[in-house]
């Protein structure tokens, strides 16, 4: 990616419910990922398209994901020099 001059950022979205009673913290996010980064990945062309890719999978609502993330809220809210043009 440094050759091609492009960036690129991943999220990591886990839902946690009531009946999620066993304590296993880091070490189950650790094997989760690498699980995943041996799958071949989505491609998508827009944040907001990888997000609807990744609600319909998900049980909690995309505002609360909104509410409590930094990352997602600075990317559908900041404001880009594009916005300016």
């Amino acid at each position: 990616m440094i050759r091609e001059r492009r960036q690129a950022s991943a999220l990591v979205l886990r839902e946690i419910h009531p009946g999620y009673i066993l304590p296993v913290g880091v070490w189950n996010v650790r094997e989760s990922v690498r699980t995943t980064l041996r799958t071949k990945p989505a491609v998508f062309d827009t944040f907001d398209a990888a997000v609807k890719f990744a609600c319909a999978n998900l049980t909690i609502p995309l505002k609360n994901w909104i509410e409590t993330s930094t990352l997602m809220k600075q990317a559908f809210f900041q404001k880009k020099i594009s916005d300016y043009l």
